[in-house]
């Protein structure tokens, strides 16, 4: 496991890329806007009433509930790293650790990720490159719970080292946690051991020989094979 000096952990972060429905929705607000403000100047503004103001007008309102209605929102940036998976923003999203997956896979045009709190997605359309280095890690981490057949994974980009931004991990909150191992609390940010390949947790009393959710080998405070608590 870690020394009691934390270590620095990076993660890669995925910012969504533009789809065709974005562009459409972008297009349609910027064509309603213009049509919303046309009609609005030849019934109101306008020296004279212009012919076919009200039908700008009426246009320009179906248009721009047309573009809300096809892009309703920006997809969330995603976080990928040693510590588990991110969707949104670090300060108001809890991560999903590797070891709380209960299942990986493919459902139309989404990644699904079952965790602990229930289904969270990855769109195709706007985080493939994401998508793809999730289940590279989950297949190396939880091999088990990973359910994309070949046919899926040729749906993916290949990976690349430039994939997503290289960025400091968001720290991780231990105080308070229980240890896998015990069910202990720990107290101090320092007593946190954290297995390199799922991310469950440990109190560094009760480190055992191997992670307990995905056996993978621990290590002691003195980076010597732990052996388990009695």
């Amino acid at each position: 496991m870690a020394p009691s000096s934390s270590p620095i952990r990076v993660e890669r972060r995925f910012s969504p890329t533009s789809g065709s429905a974005s562009k459409l929705g972008l297009g349609l607000g910027m064509l309603g806007s213009a049509a919303l403000g046309a009609g609005v100047y030849g019934l109101w503004l306008a020296p004279r009433s212009v012919d076919g103001a009200l039908v700008c007008l009426l246009g320009g309102l179906a248009a721009i509930a047309a573009a809300f209605f096809v892009n309703p929102a920006a997809p969330l940036p995603v976080r990928v790293g040693e510590l588990g998976i991110l969707i949104g923003d670090p300060a108001e999203v809890q991560r999903v650790a590797w070891h709380e997956i209960k299942s990986l896979r493919i459902l139309g045009d989404s990644l699904c990720i079952e965790g602990p709190s229930g289904s969270l997605a990855v769109s195709l359309a706007s985080h493939a490159r994401a998508a793809a280095r999730i289940l590279a890690e989950a297949a190396v981490r939880i091999g088990a719970r990973v359910d994309v057949s070949p046919k899926a994974h040729q749906r993916l980009p290949p990976l690349a080292d430039a994939d997503g931004e290289i960025v400091a991990a968001a720290r991780l909150q231990f105080a308070g946690q229980k240890c896998t191992e015990s069910g202990k609390s720990i107290t101090f940010e320092s007593d946190a051991r954290v297995c390199e390949n799922c991310a469950a947790l440990y109190h560094v009393s009760h480190v055992p020989a191997a992670c307990l959710r995905c056996e993978h080998p621990l290590q002691s405070r003195s980076g010597s094979t732990a052996r388990a608590a009695g």
